[in-house]
């Protein structure tokens, strides 16, 4: 099964849908498939379609919304995996490109101090830049954090990755999720 991008009228990414409500908002006329980035033609997969009687209907990889929808959306609870694909599975003190053998989660304000295991006080942070921190802020450390922690986005909760169902049409929407 593919997936599809579905983007706000506004350009903004919403979130993803299975590739049957892709065509139904599509076919409805709710959503239009947008001009592919990187290509001439739309943003479609390829490789696969829904055969009917007659013909084939083509996968849209990419929609927009026809109408603005308001989005009121709250970060759910703190997960581990959705910290480090927020963080893009980079130490936010040297940069290093982590994996699960070396990735560990620091509170900016240590928890022995007061610090919350949240969003706005967790990042990702490999072993030795952890270790180097210790029981200390990063100023008090002599560190300085690559960006301020922040709620990931909806985007963040879904594990794109998880399949090698990245289409080419969403890098410039979603180019920070992919590894």
């Amino acid at each position: 099964m593919k997936r599809a991008l579905l983007l706000n009228a506004d350009w903004s990414p919403l979130r993803f849908i299975s590739d049957r409500s892709a065509v139904r908002l599509f076919m409805n006329g709710r959503a239009e498939v947008i001009q592919s980035p990187v290509s001439d033609g739309l943003s479609f997969w390829n490789d696969e379609g829904f055969a009917t009687v007659s013909t084939v209907i083509a996968i849209p990889a990419t929609l927009k919304l026809c109408k603005y929808v308001s989005k009121r959306w709250q970060a759910p609870r703190f997960r581990k995996k959705v910290l480090y694909r927020r963080d893009g599975w980079r130490c936010q003190y040297c940069g290093e490109k982590l994996s699960w053998n070396n990735i560990t989660i620091d509170h900016v304000l240590p928890s022995s101090r007061g610090g919350q295991t949240s969003w706005l006080n967790c990042v990702t942070a490999c072993k030795h830049c952890n270790k180097r921190k210790a029981n200390r802020t990063p100023e008090e450390a002599g560190m300085v954090l690559a960006k301020k922690p922040a709620n990931p986005s909806a985007l963040h909760f879904w594990d794109v990755l998880k399949t090698d169902c990245w289409h080419i049409d969403w890098e410039m929407f979603l180019g920070s999720l992919k590894q």
